[in-house]
């Protein structure tokens, strides 16, 4: 986890990461290794930032814009499967934290923007 909070010095990150872990552990489902992408640590606290500056995973999903999201996380746009793969560990480790925190979305609303982007 602490490569995690080393990826940046914004204090913003600690306090996200922080938060997210408490919360993912008190949901039950505690994030007990970090997920990889393109043989890097992906970044959730940027992840995150991205996805909810661009109206939360629904919105994401719904207007196509995981391009986008590749390139703010310095993804090699060479990874076909990066935004099947962003969306998979969005919904994993970010958006039960988005839904609790920020209430952008309902499940059943990710579930109509999956099945509709099928």
């Amino acid at each position: 986890m602490k490569q995690l909070y080393e990826l940046s010095d914004d204090p913003k990150r600690k306090n996200f990461l922080d938060d997210l872990f408490s919360f993912m552990q008190k949901r039950g489902t505690p994030v007990n290794r970090i997920p990889i992408m393109a043989k890097q640590t992906l970044d959730l606290y940027e992840l995150f930032q991205l996805v909810v500056s661009k109206g939360g995973l629904v919105e994401v999903i719904n207007k196509k814009l995981w391009r986008e999201v590749t390139k703010g996380l310095n993804l090699p746009s060479s990874i076909t499967s990066a935004a099947f793969t962003l969306r998979t560990q969005y919904m994993k480790y970010l958006y039960p934290y988005e839904c609790e925190r920020l209430k952008l979305s309902t499940l059943s609303e990710l579930q109509y923007a999956v099945d509709g982007n099928r």
